[in-house]
């Protein structure tokens, strides 16, 4: 009998390229609204600025809302833009939800997965944002379950958004789910708390933080079967 029989995946940075996704998404809303975009400065202090503003979101310090145009706004005056930050976080959000670059091999992996496991999805993203990003990666399709803070309310490392994501996919046994996430703080930590098994995807081989301790930890995805197996 295989130990696993539901497996949880993050969406960016899992699945997703978001580094890519990203990258195309800010200097397509620049071009549309007509501004000057120098990627080498913008690109790398929107990074600094938006992870900030997650880790924010992720433990209940700003709402989605606030997140949308705070972060533009954080972007304008950092780097001196002249400019309408609510109309490029609008057309920032237009943009990345047309976005949907996945890594190398997903799909075939998720089609070699299917089979064999329920699967499913937990995701941070904006609700507006990521159904139309699924949609159009075609990773939709594979998930008995789908999770997505701003539709739900409740963001990772809460354990509530791991609940929803199983009872979604029918599923009761924690002891046979396995959660698979690039984010120590809210894929890997969540999934502790929630007292599931965790794989942590490090393709950077990130440093570990102090106190989190994945199950397993993977630098390619193609890696995941020997760990099922």
């Amino acid at each position: 009998m295989k130990k696993y029989e539901f497996l949880l995946f993050d969406f960016d940075g899992t699945l997703a390229d978001y580094d890519r996704t990203e990258s195309w998404s800010l200097a397509e809303a620049f071009r549309q609204a007509g501004l000057p975009y120098n990627e080498d400065i913008c690109l790398a202090e929107y990074h600094r600025i938006n992870s900030q503003m997650w880790k924010s979101f992720e433990q209940g310090g700003i709402s989605a809302p606030e997140l949308r145009l705070r972060r533009f706004r954080m972007l304008f005056e950092s780097c001196g833009i002249q400019g309408d930050p609510e109309l490029v976080a609008g057309m920032y959000l237009s943009s990345l939800a047309e976005s949907a670059f996945l890594f190398p091999g997903v799909l075939p992996l998720l089609e070699k997965l299917r089979p064999r496991y329920k699967l499913g999805l937990i995701t941070n993203g904006l609700k507006e944002v990521q159904r139309r990003r699924l949609a159009l990666s075609g990773t939709d399709k594979y998930m008995s379950g789908i999770a997505i803070s701003d539709e739900i309310g409740i963001q990772k490392p809460s354990v509530g958004i791991f609940e929803y994501a199983l009872h979604e996919a029918g599923h009761t046994d924690k002891s046979t789910v396995l959660v698979i996430g690039d984010s120590l703080s809210s894929d890997i930590q969540g999934g502790i708390n929630f007292g599931i098994d965790t794989c942590w995807f490090n393709p950077g081989r990130k440093a570990a933080a102090a106190g989190i301790v994945p199950m397993y930890e993977i630098t390619r995805l193609d890696e995941l079967p020997g760990i099922l197996e």
